[in-house]
């Protein structure tokens, strides 16, 4: 009890230690986290919309196509695009693609720009658009293009960092929440099951297995980054 004391006694140290951003930011984590606990449901889709945006731009750049994307009510999300060999890479980019996002949003962060979190929301937001294919993912991309457009008008450099951080902590922690559904067959195929579909030589487990692996790498960045944000 007494240790469990001490270490909660060095974290409010180092905390007092904080110059002002860093304690908003420390805030804005703070919220997020919460945010994932209390009401992780309302707040799903944000990660979705960055998981099928990941699909889509690996598709891109690997010189595929790109036909469609669903965003449903339910929080599960579809994005069609080109098959073939660039499929293994598209694929695997989903699940990983929030916590890179935030790993993104700490850079911004350092480099002391929070307000580039909300312009690389804002191109996502605008880039989805032009591929929905559903009213409620038209919706959605419309909301964030106001909330972002909203935030960048608006905001000022304290209200960014410290919604900067709330998101960094949001996506974090709801993606591995978000990576529950490819152990549930109730709610469609996963990427591990479409992994599985089109290379049928690895079972689907490894698949998982691969996927989550590929999510806890993608954490190294952001940790780093985080240490050097508040010099720990």
């Amino acid at each position: 009890m007494q240790s469990v004391v001490y270490q909660f006694r060095s974290i409010i140290e180092q905390i007092n230690q904080f110059d002002e951003n860093q304690k908003i930011v420390a805030l804005g984590l703070f919220c997020g986290l919460l945010a994932v606990l209390l009401v992780y449901r309302f707040l799903a889709i944000l990660i979705t919309l960055l998981h099928e945006f990941g699909h889509a731009f690996i598709a891109k750049i690997t010189f595929g196509k790109v036909y469609k994307i669903h965003l449903n009510r339910d929080t599960s999300g579809v994005t069609q695009t080109t098959g073939g060999w660039r499929s293994l890479f598209v694929l695997l980019s989903g699940y990983p693609a929030p916590i890179l996002f935030s790993g993104l949003f700490v850079w911004f962060l350092r480099i002391n720009h929070p307000e580039f979190v909300f312009f690389l929301l804002l191109f996502v937001s605008v880039s989805v658009l032009f591929v929905i294919r559903n009213w409620y993912g038209l919706f959605i991309c419309l909301l964030g293009i106001l909330f972002t457009g909203g935030l960048i008008y608006f905001g000022q450099l304290k209200i960014f960092m410290g919604v900067a951080g709330g998101l960094i902590a949001f996506l974090t922690f709801g993606s591995f929440l978000d990576v529950r559904a490819i152990f549930h067959h109730n709610i469609g195929p996963s990427d591990a099951d479409l992994l599985n579909e089109k290379f049928t030589f690895v079972p689907a487990f490894i698949w998982k297995i691969v996927l989550i692996v590929i999510m806890f790498l993608a954490l190294i960045p952001l940790w780093m980054g985080l240490k050097d944000l508040f010099l720990l």
